[in-house]
């Protein structure tokens, strides 16, 4: 099985999308998109702007931008490709703004009537998604909403192999910047209750829209007890996350307290620069190769790629040990 994941791209000032004939040509069987699929809040917007509108002018100028990205003619080639299928999560840009916080707005009646059209433009997005956009899946008029549509929530999806996607909503839920709340403990109980129900040789796909650990920006880190409670999972289950948000790609591992490890792999900036619109274009993905036996990882950009990684999924160690690990 072969997974191609990435994050972060606008069609709208990026229209030389060059990484989906690349993720095309790799073949794979899923593709998973790990937030910024648009940047509601740039190309010519602002976190002001968005916050000023009101729930109609929102929900049209949100769904243009998706509607920008589904109808790039290379991206929307690949998701139509009739052996692939395609997950999506959202993170802050095509949320609301950068940064945002949906607990905090919940309660702040001045932006909160902005989470019912955007709950339901990205609803009807994955949905197109899953449609591999058939015919009328994403139409150019969004769709309408009612006050009480849900949050995109969490959701898991078996894969081949015993493999086990967990599409997280890492915003819906989030408060102080991710202090107080990223995921939120309802997400974590379903995540852990699904990890449970698997069989023990399960390997656990968590896709996240920020990374686990970083020096600056929004991270997992940011949280402690959240951060704490995923590195205590992963002494139990063989969790892998694939993370975005951060425009450059990593391969890396977090050692628990039982000496088991959490690995991460971050593929950010298919189609982006290193600063929004400003620096330097990107063009990261990454690649996953499972069977029943081991997991290679391999993460690519404009330049050569990165060298594969190889985890042995029996001792759940790296096959070739990586530098300082």
């Amino acid at each position: 099985m072969r997974i191609a994941f990435t994050s972060c791209m606008s069609a709208y000032s990026f229209p030389d999308q060059p990484v989906w004939d690349q993720i095309a040509q790799a073949q794979c069987d899923e593709l998973v998109l790990l937030g910024d699929s648009a940047y509601y809040d740039a190309d010519g917007q602002s976190t002001a702007a968005i916050q000023a509108m009101d729930a109609n002018t929102f929900a049209l100028h949100a769904h243009e931008r998706l509607y920008k990205q589904v109808s790039h003619p290379t991206f929307s080639a690949l998701v139509k490709t009739p052996t692939l299928r395609t997950h999506a999560i959202w993170d802050d840009h095509d949320f609301l703004w950068n940064g945002s916080c949906g607990a905090q707005i919940e309660g702040q009646p001045q932006y909160s009537h902005l989470l019912p059209p955007t709950r339901a433009v990205f609803a009807r997005y994955r949905k197109a998604l899953a449609a591999r956009f058939a015919p009328g899946s994403f139409p150019q008029a969004p769709p309408p909403w009612a006050a009480d549509v849900p949050p995109p929530g969490y959701s898991n999806v078996p894969l081949a192999h015993d493999v086990l996607l967990h599409l997280t909503d890492g915003r819906s839920f989030k408060s102080t910047r991710g202090r107080k709340a990223l995921m939120g403990s309802k997400q974590l109980d379903d995540f852990e209750a699904a990890c449970a129900n698997a069989s023990s040789d399960t390997v656990h796909l968590l896709a996240s829209g920020v990374v686990f650990e970083a020096n600056s920006g929004e991270t997992w880190l940011g949280c402690a007890k959240e951060h704490e409670r995923l590195l205590a999972l992963a002494d139990k289950y063989r969790i892998l996350m694939l993370s975005g948000d951060v425009h450059h790609n990593k391969i890396t591992q977090y050692s628990t307290e039982r000496g088991r490890l959490l690995f991460e792999a971050t593929a950010s900036g298919a189609a982006i620069c290193t600063l929004v619109t400003l620096g330097a274009l990107q063009c990261n993905w990454g690649l996953l190769d499972i069977d029943a036996e081991r997991i290679t990882v391999q993460v690519f950009q404009k330049d050569p790629a990165t060298l594969p990684q190889t985890i042995d999924r029996k001792t759940w160690r790296w096959v070739t040990q990586q530098a300082g690990a």
